[in-house]
Parts: structure tokens; sequence; C-alpha cells
């Protein structure tokens, strides 16, 4: 019998890391969960599934990339076979973007050039690039050269939303990297606050609607392994934030959008495309998020596997071209955040239009067993019970 080839997934403290480890060692592909230097063990919830077979340190990429180089070349070695490396964090994933040569020499991987991820990151150049494949994206405005925010604030329309175009780069958390603005001294205050920290600061329209998003790995050859499809039902926060409750989806039109500029960036491996809008007013580009996103569990929970994916195409798998998005998961499927999605009920009840009906199907959504949790499984109990654990503190800061 062939051994099989391992893989060492990176950034485990974070809960995508969980959905990735899992579907993994599902297939009987040992898994190597590892994390940095400096983070304590009972933080590293990968380290807790049943599905990790090895745990271990590595030094922080960010601070020090030739170390981190090295020690991943030790772990590497020390394994039967050839391992594929899978980064969870979008730190660690830029890391190894600039070190690609280097890595390849003893570990596969599947990772967008530094040049391409530094334009998806980056939305001041993503949006107009977007929009000359013929993508819709929102209005977009920035501070003209010896312009002052007073004057920028005169020719905006509100409400609008003020970002940064690399907030994640900066270390910020998703409600950190934007501000929805309804008045000229809302956007004067945010505007400055935001320009503090970044001197690129964009203005765009606000978009009404729900947040969808469309999901693909990509081969060494430029076509998609797989494509999967979400829409977002809850926020947390609800004036906008990651998904507290989500469901799988098919969106041709939009799958269709995403293909079409991520194959234009020759993309390789796994990004999340995400749109806001509804079927009434049009759908919009909002950005790329180039690693596994915050829901990712919904993918394997409907069926569909992008773990191993991208597994395979960091092995060197070539995928079919594309001739159009038919979904081969169960659409309709239905996942929370459980403690995440409570502490949104006030905010979705109050500006409900229908509190009744809103109340009895939130309530009966708790206990319907075709949900599925993010995390929360009997299958993986000591991750589920470290996560948990780390949520409800994170939940008594909040309601405190």
């Amino acid at each position: 019998m062939c051994a099989i080839n391992p893989v060492i997934v990176t950034d485990v403290r974070y809960r995508m890391s969980l959905p990735v480890i899992r579907s993994l060692g599902k297939e009987k592909i040992p898994v190597i969960s590892a994390e940095r230097i400096g983070c304590e063990k009972k933080k590293a919830l990968g380290f807790y599934s049943k599905y990790s077979k090895e745990n271990a340190f590595l030094t922080d990429a960010t601070l020090d990339a030739d170390e981190f180089i090295r020690d991943l070349r030790s772990l590497s070695e020390k394994q039967s076979e050839r391992p594929v490396v899978i980064p969870v964090g979008i730190s660690t994933l830029l890391a190894m973007c600039d070190k690609r040569d280097e890595i390849e020499k003893f570990a596969d991987v599947a990772l967008p050039s530094p040049d391409n991820i530094s334009l998806a990151n980056d939305k001041a150049r993503l949006i107009p690039f977007a929009e000359s494949l013929g993508i819709p994206v929102p209005e977009t405005t920035f501070l003209k050269e010896n312009e002052s925010i007073d004057s920028l604030a005169d020719r905006i329309k509100l409400p609008a939303v003020i970002k940064l175009p690399r907030g994640e780069m900066l270390g910020l958390s998703p409600d950190e990297r934007y501000k929805i603005v309804r008045t000229r001294e809302e956007f004067i205050n945010s505007y400055t606050k935001f320009a503090n920290l970044d001197s690129d600061v964009l203005v765009q329209q606000y978009i009404v609607g729900d947040g969808y998003g469309v999901s693909a790995v990509f081969g060494k050859n430029g076509e998609p392994l797989e494509v999967f499809c979400h829409h977002r039902l809850r926020e947390y926060p609800a004036s906008g934030g990651p998904s507290s409750f989500c469901e799988s989806a098919d969106l041709p039109e939009l799958a269709d959008h995403a293909i079409k500029l991520l194959k234009s960036l020759h993309w390789e491996g796994v990004a999340m495309v995400e749109f806001k809008g509804s079927p009434e007013t049009g759908f919009y580009l909002m950005e790329i998020n180039p690693r596994f996103w915050g829901s990712s569990a919904l993918a394997p929970n409907s069926g569909c596997n992008m773990a191993l994916a991208l597994y395979r195409a960091s092995r060197g798998e070539a995928a079919k071209p594309y001739s159009g998005f038919s979904p081969n998961y169960k659409v309709g499927h239905k996942m929370r955040f459980l403690l995440q999605d409570l502490l949104t009920f006030p905010s979705y009840l109050k500006k409900s239009n229908k509190k009744i009906r809103f109340f009895f199907s939130f309530v009966g959504g708790l206990f319907n067993p075709f949900i599925s949790d993010g995390v929360l499984t009997f299958r993986d109990i000591r991750s589920s019970f470290a996560y948990l654990r780390q949520a409800l503190k994170k939940t008594d800061s909040i309601v405190r």
C-alpha cells in the first residue's frame, strides 16, 4: 500500500483551520497542525482535533521568514513522504507566497504569485481591475491630490462606506476595516480616523442587500478544481461582519463573475470572492478573500470538500477547463455559529417587519437537527470544547 502524503496546516488558532483539518483527516490524510511560537497551546484549536496526528510550533513567518522556512523544512523532512503545506492565516500566506520557490524544494503548495495576491488584497487596485472585466462594482471615490476631507464630504452621496483597502494586512478585525457613515459629521470623523491608520482610504457607494460568496480552488493550470457558493443570512455584528448564519446556494451568474476575475489574476490556490446586493438591485463585487474564509465549514457540511481540492491542487492535479457553474453539493444547507448567532437575535428582531414570525423561526432553528454548526460537533468533541471555551470568554467580555 502506497504511503499518503501528509499535510501541514498552519495557523490552527483560527476556527477556519478546523474544517480544513477535519476534511483532510476524514480522507485518511495525515494532518500536522502547526502554530506560531508564542501562541498559547490552549488557544491552538487544531491541536485538540482528533484528526491532528501531530502538533508543532513554527517561527512566526511575519517576524522572521527565513527562520520560518528553516522550521518548516525541518518539520517537512521528518515526515515519511513529501508534505503539502496549507496556510490558513493571511500573514503566513503572504510570507509563504514570497518564499514559494524555497518552500517548493521540500513541500508542495498551491499559492498565488506575490503580485496577484497584492492586487487581490488591495481594494483600491482591485475595483478598477474588476470593472475593466465588466464585473459590477460599487461606485468608488478617493481623496484627490490637494483635496480636503471637507471637500470630499461635499461631493459624496450618503450613506457611504469608508474602507481601508489593506485592512486585513494591518491586523484589523473585519468590523474594524470599514465604517458605514450616514451624516457629514460622521463621515469626516471616521475618514480622519482611518486616514491615520493608512494613507490610502476609499469611499464606496453603500450597497443594500445580503452578502454572497463564491469560493474556488484553482490548480496549477489556471482552472478551478472546485467551486462553492453561499449566501449570508445573518451576520455578527448585524451592521456588517462575518457570517453567523448562512446557507449553500446556486449562484451561476456570480460564479461566472468570480471565476472570470480569478482567471484574469492567474490565480492558484483557494480564494473567496464576496458580492453584495439583491436580485432587485443587482450584485456588486466587494472583495477577494485569498484564503479559507470564516464560514468555510459550510462547504464540507454541504458536501463540497474544498480542503481536499486544495490538497489535490498542491499535488499538481489539473482541472478541466471551466465551462459554467453547476453545483455538485447540497444547495440550501444551512449552518450557524451558535454563540455568535444568539448575539445577533436582538438586532435582527428589532429590524424585522414580522417580529413574531422571526422569533419563532429563530427559536425553531435552534432545535432543527438539519442545521449544522460551523465548529461544534460531537464527532470532534475536544476541539469543539476548546472553541466553546474561547468563544464563551469573548462573549462574556462583549455582554458585560
